[in-house]
């Protein structure tokens, strides 16, 4: 995992996911991961649903693909340091509770958005 550059596609409509991508580049440090909207040039390639997937969070690493809490967990691998050991731990959670609470709070993105002020403005690497 370490070897291949992990490109990560959240829903830049969404303050929560915008401040959790910009969050994931303030500690991408390494280069060992690239941003991207789930609705741009970069994930029509990827061959991604029109608008984006619903779930918020995709990655893609070589030829396979991440949803949800998998696709956080490879994020964080990706960051090394601590935040490759919360990955480790977060994959290593049952995959229905790492899933089911990833969807918990996928589902609920635009109301925590809202409640809590984010608005969307983060730049991604690509488009």
């Amino acid at each position: 995992m370490r070897d291949s550059l992990l490109i990560v596609l959240y829903d830049q409509q969404c303050g929560l996911c915008d401040r959790s991508a910009a969050w994931i580049a303030h500690r991408n440090s390494q280069g060992r991961l690239l941003l991207a909207p789930n609705q741009g040039v970069t994930a029509n390639i990827a061959g991604e649903p029109e608008g984006g997937e619903n779930t918020g969070l995709v990655a893609w690493q070589g030829s396979r693909r991440f949803v949800g809490a998998p696709a956080l967990a490879a994020a964080l691998k990706a960051l090394g340091g601590i935040w490759s050991v919360a990955g480790w731990l977060l994959d290593a959670l049952p995959s229905p509770l790492a899933n089911g609470a990833y969807r918990l709070i996928a589902a609920r993105r635009q109301r925590i958005s809202t409640a809590c002020g984010w608005v969307a403005r983060f730049k991604a690497d690509l488009d």
